[in-house]
């Protein structure tokens, strides 16, 4: 999904007015919202990326799929997982979605992470690059609370690239690096840091892109906002948590708003609006539970994240089977 001045997060998945639209010839729009254009064919549902943003400042970024197109992807991938034999993707029970991540086999993911940069300017350096990959593990592993998902990654190799274009752009120029840079196959994470415009945090590409669109998977972060970086509120890395959550099959918690089927994730509470700072009690939706202020995928700043559910580690698991495995 493209998906973190220095004011705050909200958007989809980093004023400067946030731009309406995206550049000529980018594959996403740069406030982040993913299209659904008409389901061509069942593997070819066209979504784009989602997008994480710091919220505030001179606008905020609508949710990445509208209900109707969530609906579309979810039909989607239904019908696939029906034909793999496995349960819909859906929301079901807390307990259940609990014993189905228990039983699951671990996800272990190579990453090839491409560092575009501008002479020095931006190019982080080979241990800022691991502390990025061991946040990812500590996030997706439940160290920092909540689910242990059972995905890990491994770095595998780090490219550099000194490109002025490419860097101060990367919304611009996506088309052009992303062809010449990925590497590996469907079960590859290509993670891009670069300069990233206006409020634009990150964006990411979702899995069910893959198939229509190989040469474009992958995520694309705001190099500030890397373990250490100098953005504000937003420099614990969480930003790529966010982005690769997208990249694995998990929508905003705050999708479809109070009402349809939300994330489609039993465990985390419906939330109308996306949290901006750390806020205590934010309850949106009548329905029972606060915000889900503390998850990855929400926009809070990242001293304020800390978990993913065990529901959303079940989905990441059945969108992995039935587009990534």
């Amino acid at each position: 999904m493209k998906l973190l001045a220095i004011a705050a997060l909200i958007a989809a998945a980093v004023p400067a007015a946030v731009p309406s639209g995206p550049p000529p010839g980018t594959a996403v729009q740069a406030a982040g919202a993913a299209r659904l254009g008409a389901a061509h064919q069942d593997d070819c549902v066209d979504t784009n990326a989602g997008a994480r943003l710091r919220p505030g400042g001179h606008g905020r970024e609508h949710n990445d799929l509208t209900p109707g197109q969530a609906a579309a992807v979810e039909q989607q991938l239904n019908r696939i997982l029906d034909g793999l034999g496995l349960g819909p993707a859906g929301a079901t029970d807390a307990q259940s979605t609990g014993a189905e991540l228990r039983a699951a086999e671990p996800i272990d993911i190579p990453v090839y992470f491409h560092v575009l940069h501008d002479g020095s300017e931006g190019n982080v350096s080979r241990a800022a690059v691991e502390r990025q990959i061991s946040t990812l593990n500590g996030s997706y592993g439940g160290r920092n609370g909540g689910a242990n998902t059972r995905v890990s990654f491994k770095l595998r190799e780090v490219s550099r690239t000194d490109n002025a274009a490419w860097f101060n752009d990367p919304e611009q120029y996506e088309g052009t690096y992303k062809p010449r840079l990925r590497k590996g196959d469907k079960a590859t994470l290509n993670l891009y840091s670069a300069r990233i415009g206006g409020d634009l945090l990150g964006w990411s590409t979702f899995p069910w892109k893959y198939k229509s669109e190989p040469k474009m998977d992958g995520v694309t972060i705001h190099h500030g906002s890397m373990p250490g970086g100098p953005i504000d509120n937003f420099n614990k890395g969480f930003s790529a948590t966010h982005e690769v959550g997208h990249w694995l099959g998990l929508y905003h918690t705050f999708q479809d708003g109070c009402g349809a089927q939300g994330d489609r994730v039993a465990d985390t509470p419906a939330e109308r609006d996306p949290t901006n700072g750390c806020p205590s009690g934010k309850d949106t939706c009548l329905s029972p539970g606060d915000d889900p202020v503390h998850n990855y995928m929400d926009y809070s700043y990242d001293t304020c994240m800390t978990s993913f559910t065990a529901g959303q580690g079940a989905r990441i698991h059945k969108v992995w089977k039935a587009y990534r495995a």
